[in-house]
């Protein structure tokens, strides 16, 4: 069964510990958007202490019309709470209208992927999806894997 993400937002505890551990790893070297499995490694391990489980989830990512292949997390409390958890994407930054231009161009093969993380690396971490995207997007998905941070 595919899960379907909502926006949803973390504790305030978390979700500022989180952003803080994103933007430093993010300041050292930019999460890619060109090799979004190694972003969702990378960002796994900063979780290592923190009060949630991660879940890789691996489906479509809808842009309103377009969809992405795509790999994610979803965090979730312990124990866990309803519904398929919290969006952690910190891959792409859906929260800035010129990436997301430039990730339909790529998707329609008119942006390559240099291009793609170019466009990622000129937004910070409050770009990137922390548990908040936009209502006109879409994570579609199933669980690949999953397990304590």
């Amino acid at each position: 069964m595919t899960d379907v993400f909502a926006p949803r937002t973390l504790p305030a505890d978390v979700a500022t510990d989180l952003r803080l551990r994103l933007a430093g790893a993010h300041a050292t070297a930019p999460f890619s958007s060109a090799d979004v499995r190694a972003t969702v490694n990378r960002v796994r391990l900063l979780l290592a202490d923190l009060p949630v489980r991660a879940t890789v989830y691996r489906g479509g990512l809808d842009l309103a019309g377009v969809e992405v292949d795509h790999v994610w997390l979803a965090l979730s409390g312990e124990p866990p709470g309803p519904g398929p958890g919290v969006v952690l994407d910190a891959a792409f930054p859906l929260l800035d209208d010129d990436f997301v231009a430039v990730l339909r161009c790529f998707v329609a093969g008119d942006a390559d992927p240099e291009a793609l993380d170019a466009a990622a690396a000129r937004t910070d971490v409050t770009a990137r999806v922390v548990g908040v995207f936009p209502a006109r997007m879409r994570y579609l998905g199933r669980p690949v894997w999953s397990g304590s941070s």
